[in-house]
C-alpha cells in the first residue's frame, strides 16, 4: 500500500471546530487590547483598515488555508508607528497570541468552536481550509 503524501490529505475546514472558546476569549481580551484602534471594536474595520467579520473578511479568505491568515496578523499586525492615527506601539504578538486572536475572529465570524485549541504550527494550520459559515449557521437577520 503506498503511502499517502501530505499534499493529498483532505484538509479539514474551520468549520469542523478548529478552536476552543476558551481561546476566543483570550483571543477577544489581546483584541481589544491591541486591535481595535485599527479594526474597530466590532471588527468592522476603521480609517484604512480591513473588516475582519461578514460576507466581505470571508469571501476574502475563502478556500484559503488558516495559515495564511494566521501569519498576515502575525507578521503584518504589529502595531501603529509613533505620531501615526494611535500613537500607539502594541507588542508583537507571539504565536500563541496570534492564535488566541484568530480564533477569536473565527468565533466573531460564527464558526463554530470545538474542543481542541488552534494549533500555532505552521504545519498544522496549512492543512485547514477557510470556509464561511453555511447559511443555516448564521442567525436569521432582524425583521
Amino acid at each position: 500500500m503506498a503511502a499517502i503524501s501530505l499534499g493529498a490529505q483532505s484538509k479539514r475546514s474551520v468549520l469542523d471546530g478548529v478552536y476552543t472558546e476558551a481561546q476566543a476569549e483570550r483571543g477577544r481580551a489581546i483584541y481589544a487590547d491591541q486591535c481595535t484602534d485599527c479594526h474597530g471594536r466590532a471588527l468592522e474595520g476603521a480609517y484604512e483598515s480591513h473588516t475582519l467579520v461578514g460576507d466581505e473578511f470571508t469571501s476574502d479568505w475563502e478556500g484559503q488555508n488558516l495559515l495564511a491568515l494566521f501569519d498576515r496578523i502575525r507578521v503584518t499586525m504589529s502595531g501603529a508607528e509613533p505620531g501615526t492615527i494611535t500613537g500607539k506601539i502594541p507588542k508583537p504578538l507571539t504565536r500563541e497570541q496570534t492564535a488566541d486572536v484568530t480564533a477569536f475572529i473565527l468565533w466573531f465570524n460564527k464558526i463554530p468552536a470545538g474542543k481542541t485549541e488552534l494549533s500555532t504550527k505552521a504545519e498544522v494550520l496549512d492543512t485547514i481550509r477557510f470556509e464561511a459559515p453555511k447559511a443555516s449557521m448564521k442567525p436569521e437577520p432582524k425583521k
